[in-house]
């Protein structure tokens, strides 16, 4: 078999099933419950690896609820359970099909952690898809998503890059407000006019794993706040921040919207909210990219792909965060390099057009792909 498509199902597990129609691949698509298959005798597991596939979701439980210490440490030993049946299940579904290559939405859940533990063992490349860096592409990627992608990280490679000016979409994608935020972002405080010069700060969705896994220093939005807050009481002049939350993030962060009047909550259009902003500061959001994308200088707060000095401004304390706001109006854009990086990603690195809407161009691309595996 040349490709093994796993997914939970959803929107992704029939976009791979749409992959399996028309590649022109011997593939199969299977769930995270392929009961038919479970090998007893699977290669051993070390505790490192049980703890390694098991944390990412217990770090995220974590975040998005707050149990008793003793339940706590029962959820860990059914995580570890969990992970040690899904070990065996996928090892008996693997040695059924044999397949040269993997392929996974993200590869963050528990049972991809399983399965991406059991590929190493085999020596079976595995692919991660997720959303592109680019409005409307797609991410392939053997090294992982996000931080841990494959993107050259040398700030000089992307200066040799030999740019074909080819045209790159600068239209970025609406996010939608979660189901129980919808009301309470339609709340008018949240759309008065922008002050004329203003930092604009995206928060992010509080247990994602931009957060979880890429973010040494900072492990909430309230943490992302008191940075804001220290850089702001630091201003050698008068300065604005404006602070949208993420439109997926269910939590609202009442607590903090009155707490300084030099940080402002708002819920308008994210393009606006860039476009009209003096610099952006993230930890290491989509927007972040999408701010080089629209030329906007970016100071970046955790690990994040684009985090290169030259395309942004990395920095890793408050201190420097205060430092790096006071030197802004010296700061100087290096668009030559900002042109080459996305030039890059555009002609190299992504998948033409979005997984949501595939066409000929993106499945051409994806045969290229898999057959360069």
């Amino acid at each position: 078999m040349d490709v093994l498509f796993i997914s939970k199902h959803g929107s992704m597990y029939r976009y791979f099933q749409y992959l399996k129609r028309n590649l022109d691949l011997h593939s199969s698509v299977f769930d995270f419950t392929p009961k038919s298959y479970i090998k007893l005798h699977a290669p051993p597991l070390s505790d490192a690896e049980i703890k390694a596939g098991t944390e990412f979701h217990l770090q995220r439980k974590k975040a998005k609820y707050n149990f008793p210490q003793w339940l706590w440490r029962l959820l860990g030993f059914y995580y570890e359970a969990k992970f040690k049946f899904y070990y065996r299940q996928f090892s008996g579904l693997i040695h059924a099909c044999k397949p040269k290559s993997i392929a996974l939405w993200n590869g963050h859940r528990l049972p991809e952690q399983a399965i991406k533990i059991l590929a190493k063992k085999l020596n079976i490349p595995v692919v991660h898809f997720e959303n592109g860096l680019l409005p409307d592409t797609t991410t392939f990627d053997l090294s992982g998503v996000n931080d841990a992608n494959s993107l050259p990280r040398d700030a000089q490679f992307y200066r040799e890059y030999k740019n074909d000016k080819t045209l790159i979409e600068r239209e970025l994608v609406t996010r939608k407000f979660h189901r129980s935020k919808k009301a309470h972002a339609k709340n008018k405080t949240f759309y008065a006019a922008l002050p004329e010069k203003y930092i604009f700060v995206p928060f992010q969705v509080k247990f994602d794993s931009q957060i979880l896994l890429n973010s040494k220093n900072i492990k909430s939005m309230v943490d992302l706040y008191q940075w804001i807050n220290f850089a702001e009481q630091n201003s050698e002049q008068p300065l604005k921040f404006v602070i949208k939350e993420h439109p997926s993030d269910p939590h609202k962060y009442t607590e903090l919207y009155s707490k300084n009047p030099n940080i402002i909550f708002s819920n308008r259009d994210t393009k606006e909210l860039i476009e009209k902003a003096d610099a952006v500061i993230t930890v290491n959001s989509s927007v972040g990219l999408e701010s080089i994308l629209l030329h906007k200088r970016v100071i970046v707060l955790g690990e994040a792909c684009y985090g290169i000095e030259g395309l942004c401004h990395p920095v890793k304390s408050a201190s420097d965060l205060s430092e790096a706001v006071n030197q802004l109006p010296l700061w100087e854009l290096d668009i030559g390099l900002i042109e080459n990086f996305l030039a890059y990603l555009k002609s190299e690195y992504c998948v033409p057009t979005s997984w949501r809407n595939p066409d000929k161009q993106h499945i051409d691309s994806l045969h290229k792909k898999f057959k360069n595996i």
